[in-house]
């Protein structure tokens, strides 16, 4: 039952049916065996269904209002993925302007400072919300750091060199604001009934997909902006209205509506899940007697399905930040794009990755109704496993080489004699690698750069047939496992105050994030392609096997009924 105390926060105790109880102990006792806690779950999940409390206790105008709450959370949701999509596409080119002395080395750890952030300030968001017993403050706090991070973003250009450090602080702040998305899941699977809550989250996550699609559709149209400095905020000012920069100055405008629109005369807070929780324990102490009882007490949501889902969530999402780390690079350096047409070009495929995203969410919640949510959730991860296997490279030329503007007195000679085995020889070509012709080089920053990187004369080119193919298959792996997993990792908390541990499992996310940017790019900077892919590749076989030995644990919570 649910109990408050003075501190505002909730505890529960799980109530399941004596008589399924009682039953299930009787039947694996004759056979040598304890029953579990999944073992009595799954036992429930196919004998009995589970009431439809908001049509049976719920008022019609109350039910209207809560949805119009989830509906409210739903907009806050696609505000700030709006707000992150519109500068996502830009980091490469935006760190290269403001500090062309970062490197690619740096890129991973400037990429991974958001989700950083987000380590820590997820698990704290949650547990305000649960604390308040209200996600308002602790979101409107949240949201204002956010419009914060972005000013702080775009005014980079008016600091003394080096920026890099400068840009790592500023998307760190930034990430401090997705502790508003954890709030935002909690207060979904909070705000919703057990029979609601797939459809509930998958209308969340929805909402932030088609973010994606107009964010990067935003990118790009500032791209006629350019990257230059002609354009000044104010007189004397060192601060420019350009392609990375007009952007962060939406998202701050696109974060105070956010801070308008969670107060009080718009959003009203609802929480039906400690409600049903408090019926459906009710009817199940009916009938119950003292030794059933104390089983019931006894019974907790399973913390061990709640852990394999975090370390679910978070190396299924290895593959996102795969793209997310290395796209605008790829299209660089693979297909001899310029950063300004690459820009472009991976903001129409995230946009079209949004499009197709919501065809997807739209399916995962009749399809997981008829086969079951695990069933969908091992279809999403070996999607993904496939899209990583496409874009390794396969064989065919070597990818298009960068222009190396540099007088040979600025190259380290020395490195390049031992990267390239070059020829003992007095001409200052024989300084460059063997693969390498100026006259077929390609400038404006486009190409491989194989002064800094040797595998570009080894490794074979990524084709554009493979990275379509790849991508689209990992986008239609990741959003499925991620929303499969969400929904289970709901489902097993139950009625249980969700703050926390919808927060943690926001922290194994940012985990993921950090670890994959770093990762990945120091794997491509120094071996190309196929150690990245390979590294990937062992990543979802792992999160193949710790599925398969966790897949009878990860079913719902459930709740006595008579």
């Amino acid at each position: 039952m649910l109990k408050r105390g003075a501190s505002k926060s909730y505890s529960v105790e799980p109530i399941y049916d004596p008589k399924q109880i009682s039953a299930v102990n009787k039947q694996t006792e004759s056979n040598g065996d304890h029953p579990s806690s999944g073992d009595i779950r799954e036992d429930a999940d196919k004998k009995q269904p589970l009431p439809d409390y908001a049509k049976l206790m719920e008022p019609a105008k109350v039910r209207k209002r809560r949805y119009f709450s989830l509906g409210v959370i739903c907009f806050t949701a696609f505000i700030l993925a709006l707000s992150i999509s519109i500068v996502m596409t830009s980091a490469k080119p935006y760190l290269d302007l403001m500090d062309p002395e970062a490197g690619t080395e740096f890129l991973g750890l400037y990429i991974a400072s958001q989700p950083l952030a987000q380590l820590f300030f997820s698990p704290l968001m949650g547990f305000l919300g649960n604390r308040l017993g209200s996600i308002r403050i602790p979101a409107i706090i949240s949201t204002l750091i956010m419009a914060v991070g972005f000013t702080f973003y775009a005014c980079i250009s008016a600091l003394p060199e080096p920026r890099k450090w400068y840009l790592f602080a500023a998307r760190f702040v930034i990430g401090a604001a997705s502790g508003t998305s954890t709030l935002g899941y909690s207060y979904v699977a909070s705000a919703s009934t057990v029979k609601e809550r797939t459809t509930a989250l998958s209308l969340l996550q929805m909402s932030k997909s088609s973010a994606f699609i107009i964010g990067p559709l935003i990118q790009a149209a500032f791209a006629s902006l350019g990257d230059g400095q002609d354009r000044p905020i104010g007189n004397d000012s060192h601060i420019y209205w350009n392609m990375y920069t007009a952007p962060a100055w939406l998202a701050v405008l696109l974060s105070l509506i956010n801070i308008v629109v969670l107060m009080p005369f718009i959003f009203t807070e609802f929480y039906i899940a400690k409600e049903e929780g408090d019926y459906l324990a009710a009817r199940g102490l009916k009938k119950s007697s003292p030794d059933d009882e104390e089983i019931v007490k006894k019974m907790k949501p399973d913390k061990v399905a709640l852990v394999v889902c975090i370390v679910i969530t978070a190396t299924t999402q290895f593959n996102f930040n795969f793209i997310e780390s290395t796209a605008t690079l790829v299209v660089i350096e693979q297909l001899g794009v310029t950063p300004t047409r690459a820009v472009v070009l991976v903001g129409i495929m995230y946009s079209a990755a949004g499009v197709y995203g919501l065809f997807m969410f739209g399916l995962v919640g009749p399809i997981s109704r008829k086969v079951g949510e695990r069933i969908v959730l091992m279809v999403g991860i070996l999607f993904a496993m496939s899209g990583v296997i496409c874009v390794y490279p396969y064989g065919g030329p070597l990818p298009p080489l960068k222009f190396i503007n540099e007088t040979i007195d600025e190259l380290t000679t020395v490195s390049l004699s031992k990267s390239w085995n070059l020829l003992e020889s007095p001409s200052i070509e024989d300084d460059f690698p063997i693969c390498y012709n100026a006259t077929t080089a390609l400038t404006d920053g486009a190409g491989c750069p194989v002064d800094i990187q040797p595998w570009c004369c080894e490794i074979p080119a990524i084709h554009s047939e493979q990275l379509i193919a790849g991508y689209l298959l990992i986008f239609t792996g990741v959003p499925i496992a991620i929303m499969m997993v969400n929904v289970i990792f709901s489902k097993v908390l139950g009625p249980y105050p969700q703050g926390t541990w919808t927060g943690l499992l926001g922290a194994g996310t940012a985990v993921a994030r950090i670890l994959c940017p770093l990762c990945v790019t120091s794997l491509y900077a120094a071996f190309g392609m196929l150690a990245t892919c390979g590294f990937l590749t062992s990543v979802m076989v792992v999160v193949l096997v710790i599925f398969a030995l966790s897949f009878r644990r990860l079913v719902p919570y459930r709740h006595a009924h008579s």
